[in-house]
């Protein structure tokens, strides 16, 4: 940049890009944060799920013993099982996916920087907070994707289980 267009920066437009990096960095982090507390919730529902369905199984008692019935149940719980398994895998790895990347001070921090002129600081100030948030916004889409993938596999895995134990309960009645 030549040093014309460096005379020319507006401080009041320079503050107006400094507080947008500053508000957009404190936006992301908060999503970070709060995808970060909803599956650890939903991790926490779906275990208090998985035991529930376990205590099911332990205590469930065939209505017959024909071998079409018994590989039908025997499908049904597999799968219902599988679900539950799988969507405590993907909410586990959506946990462990990345730390969020703080703002880098290192460059900032320096006798040299502490020299350059208010506008100029305040706009690399403005790129450190872009430069972190656009770290961040890979880990966090991918964070959410996991979260989803549990999601679909923790709902499909509950409305199987839901239909399987409808049918149960019509067969044992109607036997």
């Amino acid at each position: 940049m030549s040093q014309q267009d460096q005379d020319s920066y507006e401080v009041g437009t320079c503050d107006v890009v400094l507080d947008t990096a500053k508000t957009i960095y404190s936006e992301e982090s908060e999503r970070f944060k709060q995808a970060e507390a909803k599956t650890n919730i939903t991790l926490a529902f779906i275990g208090v799920l998985f035991g529930a369905y376990l205590t099911y199984l332990g205590s469930f008692k065939p209505v017959m013993k024909d071998v079409p019935y018994l590989v039908y149940t025997s499908l049904f719980k597999l799968v219902v099982f599988g679900c539950f398994t799988t969507s405590i895998i993907y909410f586990l790895r959506s946990v462990r996916t990345g730390e969020y990347d703080q703002v880098n001070i290192d460059n900032i921090v320096t006798k040299d920087f502490s020299k350059k002129k208010e506008t100029d600081s305040k706009l690399a100030i403005a790129a450190t907070y872009a430069d972190a948030v656009r770290l961040n916004k890979d880990k966090l889409e991918s964070k959410m994707k996991l979260y989803s993938t549990g999601l679909n596999f923790m709902s499909w895995g509950f409305v199987i289980f839901a239909i399987h134990f409808i049918i149960e309960e019509v067969i044992r009645y109607v036997k």
